[in-house]
């Protein structure tokens, strides 16, 4: 008789043949791959990247291969990107090819189990390029004029230039018309105004152009023209003239109105000798003797006034210094008396 399964070994048979499913199959057991994810194309100035997400497997690393064939060959061809490990391929074709229609496809590979080819959409780099915008270099400017210089953005025959243009105090916009020239000028501006402009390129392939985006604002003043100039000159010697009349006049009415403020402050200070200080402390000291002692002949004299007060009256005792002691001491002692 047939062997009977014990009770409850089936729902454990059950489980581990749900886990085997959910389990990820091994590198060597795969029929085929996953393919690629997120293929996209990136051009930005005609460098061209195509890219996409990673195959992630347990076991194994994943190789990828990209080919590519144009609008005039059907035939599918290898490219520089065949068994690489990165997820991306730079496809720059020369410049003579910037106008071919392309098509990319890419797979992945884990020996010999492959996924499915993703193809791209149609791409011709100058219309799905982003041309980015010129790099001003220079401005010069004349009274009504501005001139720019800028580098291109890729060096390319058929790029077209635009400039817009504005006075900064204005919202009222203007622009230039395309031109090849990578020097173009703004005209018919006001002196000594500001002006603000942007700058922007475009290719230009028979019936079709890629225009990229606007750069970055830039602002410049227009110069100011000779008449203006000799006219500030001349406004700025009558007003320095003009200043220095009235601080003339100023410096003039004040010394008139305060002389003898002036005076005050700007005369030195008069001090009394020290010894002529201790003389009216003391009368009686000898004071005479010894400035008859240290004066020389060659001294000048000078007239001294002393007031002195006693009890109950004034006595002022006038004298005259000079190089003569003995009689400056006689008329002192006779004032005394």
């Amino acid at each position: 008789a047939p062997a009977m399964p014990r009770p409850g070994a089936a729902p454990l048979l059950c489980l581990l043949q749900l886990l085997s499913l959910l389990e990820p199959p091994a590198a060597d057991s795969l029929l085929q791959l996953p393919a690629p994810q997120n293929v996209t194309i990136y051009s930005n100035n005609y460098q061209n990247l195509l890219r996409w997400a990673p195959v992630k497997l347990d076991n194994g690393s994943v190789l990828y291969t990209v080919q590519s064939r144009t609008g005039a060959d059907n035939r599918w061809v290898e490219m520089n990107c065949t068994n690489i490990t990165k997820t991306e391929c730079n496809f720059t074709h020369p410049d003579n090819k910037s106008y071919w229609t392309i098509t990319l496809r890419v797979r992945a590979e884990l020996g010999q189990v492959k996924s499915d080819w993703v193809e791209t959409n149609k791409f011709v780099a100058d219309q799905n390029t982003i041309i980015g915008p010129p790099v001003i270099v220079n401005v010069d400017s004349t009274p009504d004029s501005l001139f720019l210089s800028f580098l291109p953005p890729v060096n390319k025959n058929t790029l077209q230039y635009l400039v817009r243009y504005w006075e900064k105090s204005t919202n009222e916009q203007h622009e230039t018309q395309w031109t090849k020239n990578t020097r173009t000028g703004l005209l018919n501006l006001k002196q000594l105004t500001v002006y603000c402009f942007q700058i922007r390129a475009k290719v230009q392939v028979l019936l079709n152009e890629n225009i990229g985006p606007l750069s970055e604002t830039y602002c410049h003043k227009t110069a100011a023209s000779d008449a203006t100039r000799a006219g500030f000159v001349v406004v700025i010697f009558v007003v320095a003239t003009v200043t220095v009349v009235i601080l003339a006049i100023v410096c003039f009415l004040f010394t008139q109105k305060f002389n003898q403020v002036v005076k005050y402050w700007f005369q030195p200070p008069f001090n009394i000798p020290e010894h002529i200080k201790e003389y009216l402390k003391d009368p009686d000291m000898p004071v005479l003797e010894e400035l008859q002692n240290n004066c020389a002949e060659e001294d000048l004299w000078d007239s001294l006034s002393v007031v002195s007060n006693t009890e109950g009256s004034q006595t002022l005792i006038r004298g005259t210094l000079n190089t003569n002691v003995l009689s400056d001491s006689r008329s002192i002692e006779s004032e005394k008396t």
